[in-house]
């Protein structure tokens, strides 16, 4: 399986997992409420997304996937790193709220 290959099924299963997750992060957010602890925990896991998102892209420039292929095929393999970093965040989130 190449980066292709793997870039179009990343895309196509990633769109669905972006909502997802976000739909459950949504959900999280509002049973939890608008406390300090909750702020606390929201504000990690959104700065652990970012900072994996800036992983992945900074793997991506130093591992040249630019050179060997089109701009489509950057762009799903972007939205691919995106449903990545919020799949890790929803985990993360998970995890938090069960520690703190």
């Amino acid at each position: 399986m190449n980066i292709e290959q793997i870039a179009v099924y990343g895309n196509s299963i990633g769109g669905v997992v972006i909502l997802a997750c976000l739909a459950i992060i949504w959900i999280v957010s509002k049973r939890m409420g608008r406390d300090e602890r909750s702020e606390a925990i929201f504000l990690r896991v959104y700065s652990s997304m970012f900072y994996v998102l800036a992983a992945l892209i900074a793997l991506s420039i130093f591992f040249g996937f630019g050179h060997d292929i089109s701009g489509l095929m950057y762009q799903k393999i972007t939205s691919l790193m995106f449903a990545l970093s919020v799949i890790f965040g929803t985990i993360y989130l998970f995890i938090l709220k069960r520690k703190y």
